[in-house]
């Protein structure tokens, strides 16, 4: 199984977080089998780290929680919250397989079905993977959130390589499932971490 966990740092724990930074790597460098997509999660100015996004392997919700716990950056207190969802990977690449281009920055568009949301996105689907293709190149990663059995989908999540937010906004702002009102959403800006 795949999933998703996502770190909300609290504030003002930057000190805090450059202490544990080397333990937190050294830590990351124990998963490089099941690790798919693992970095930070910055403001949009790239100044300040507020979290952290992975896309990981492990065959049970509480395999994902224990690796999570045991990271040296839970331990030392720096998360205010921790979200775990199973996620199913729309492309078979990985980080470390990803060619990276230079002058680009990424971005995470996190998204939750609204109530209806499945029924806007039926009809959609060819639209919704049309988009996807058409726009392949500033596509990272992209795949379904589910329910804990792997049945319902209850979201999705893509990582983006664009020149700047501008870019990234133009094509989410023309995906057809967003376009539809599907999804309540977040975009963040991420980049690659540790891996």
């Amino acid at each position: 199984m795949h999933w998703l966990i996502k770190c909300r740092s609290k504030p003002g724990t930057d000190v805090l977080r450059l202490a544990t930074i080397d333990a937190h790597r050294n830590f990351l460098e124990g998963y490089p089998e099941v690790t798919w997509y693992s970095g930070p999660l910055f403001t949009d100015d790239n100044k300040n780290a507020i979290g952290s996004l992975r896309l990981i392997e492990f065959p049970d919700r509480d395999a994902a929680l224990a690796y999570i716990n045991a990271d040296p950056y839970t331990q030392a207190g720096i998360f205010q919250a921790i979200t775990i969802e199973r996620w199913k990977p729309g492309l078979d690449m990985r980080q470390r397989d990803y060619a990276r281009k230079g002058g680009t920055m990424q971005f995470v568009i996190h998204c939750h079905d609204k109530p209806d949301g499945g029924a806007r996105r039926a009809p959609l689907r060819d639209a919704h993977l049309d988009c996807l293709n058409v726009h392949k190149r500033i596509i990272v990663a992209h795949g379904s959130l589910l329910d804990d059995d792997g049945v319902k989908t209850i979201g999705s999540v893509l990582i983006l390589d664009v020149a700047d937010k501008a870019e990234a906004g133009a094509f989410w702002a023309d995906e057809p499932f967003n376009r539809a009102g599907v999804y309540e959403w977040t975009m963040e800006r991420w980049r690659f971490g540790h891996v």
